[in-house]
């Protein structure tokens, strides 16, 4: 006879309500900023980029170890902001986390087996544009990063660089951290922010890549992250560059509504490029994409997310705010997905904490596995757990 078990327990409905984008959230930390995601709080899916855990979308992660290749849980997102660490207190929780499990050193520099971790994102850029690159970061007591004297230096900064069309680097530019005070402290003393000198993109420029950099770097006894937040790219068009003097409005609808994005920029662009959390546009329900106005007909779920715009003319180019699209008047349902030997009967139960009390809603016979049971008794709750426990 098999033993009862716990197959499935659902993280708070809470969550789901933020990751499916009901409210609008996540906008950025000013205006001007020129990223998609800066404050890291839109969650990419698990096992994004070769990582383990769920990574900011918008962002790319480049990781590897000198010894054993490329390796997982490079950097994600997580929750270490969620109390005095939040540097804005908005109180989404969301930042970069980064912690070496993996590699060590020793007294020989041919035998160490050291991590690196580029975490970027790029955005199309124009000769002549000027950028700043700000973020809060915070180690702990331990991060390996602080060993100035160790074998195979280590670095942690923000860096900034240019790429040309085929994406060969024309400049790199690295702000050391720790050179200029990273605290070696963790919690609750709060992150600090730091911000690079102006950098100018060279002739050639058509890409930008910036984010943050952590190189032979590797795992220590404990208290060992490093972590980050809250990341702001500023730039300065060129001269004659497209100016926006009227930002796109973020709107909420419900399903099967039609939604227009306008912006406004002097002078005139001569080209429009939109995307929506960055990534370009594609289905029948836009219109408008080379435009100075978007329209989005029939929105649905696969439309919900950020939008913003690409404005240029021959002597520059700059990006618009984010323009969150949200619905409303949806309803969610919790589901739990049960993995078993096709024939057993599970009952599937909810209850207001992770350990219960529990009440069965459901009893079922597994035809498949997994199998995806959804609670359609009860609309999205906040601090509602599900299990499915084994029967017969």
């Amino acid at each position: 006879m098999k033993k009862t078990q716990t197959e499935s327990i659902m993280k708070r409905l809470l969550t789901l309500t933020a990751a499916l984008g009901l409210a609008a959230c996540g906008t950025g930390v000013a205006n001007a900023n020129d990223l998609f995601n800066p404050d890291l709080n839109i969650l990419g899916a698990a096992g994004a980029n070769g990582q383990a855990n769920p990574g900011p979308d918008g962002w790319s992660i480049d990781a590897s170890k000198t010894i054993s290749g490329g390796f997982n849980d490079g950097a994600d997102s997580e929750s270490w902001c969620n109390g005095i660490n939040d540097p804005l207190q908005d109180g989404t929780g969301w930042g970069l986390f980064f912690k070496p499990f993996q590699g060590s050193t020793n007294a020989n520099p041919a035998l160490d087996d050291l991590l690196s971790v580029y975490f970027y994102q790029d955005n199309s850029s124009s000769p002549g544009t000027k950028y700043t690159l700000s973020a809060y970061a915070v180690g702990e007591a331990n991060y390996s990063g602080y060993q100035t004297g160790a074998p195979n230096y280590p670095g942690t900064g923000l860096y900034v660089e240019f790429l040309d069309a085929s994406d060969n680097v024309l400049t790199n530019y690295q702000y050391d951290l720790v050179a200029n005070g990273l605290s070696s402290v963790g919690d609750p003393v709060p992150s600090t922010q730091f911000t690079t000198p102006q950098y100018t993109a060279p002739v050639g420029t058509a890409t930008v890549r910036v984010g943050a950099y952590m190189t032979n770097v590797w795992g220590t006894a404990g208290s060992q992250s490093l972590m980050m937040d809250n990341f702001d790219l500023e730039s300065v068009a060129p001269p004659g560059a497209p100016v926006i003097t009227t930002q796109p409005s973020g709107a909420t609808v419900s399903p099967g509504g039609t939604v227009h994005f306008t912006v406004v920029a002097s002078p005139t662009p001569t080209s429009y490029v939109w995307t929506l959390n960055g990534n370009p546009l594609s289905g029948s329900e836009f219109s408008g994409q080379g435009t100075a106005t978007l329209t989005v007909t029939g929105a649905s779920a696969a439309d919900v997310g950020h939008y913003r715009v690409l404005v240029a003319n021959g002597l520059g180019s700059v990006y618009s705010k984010n323009a969150p699209l949200a619905l409303t008047n949806i309803h969610l349902f919790p589901t739990v997905g049960i993995m078993g030997s096709i024939g057993d009967t599970y009952a599937v139960q909810r209850g207001p904490t992770i350990t219960g009390p529990w009440t069965s809603f459901s009893t079922n016979k597994l035809t498949m596995s997994p199998q995806y049971i959804s609670d359609f008794t009860l609309p999205i709750a906040a601090n509602q757990f599900y299990q499915a426990v084994f029967l017969h």
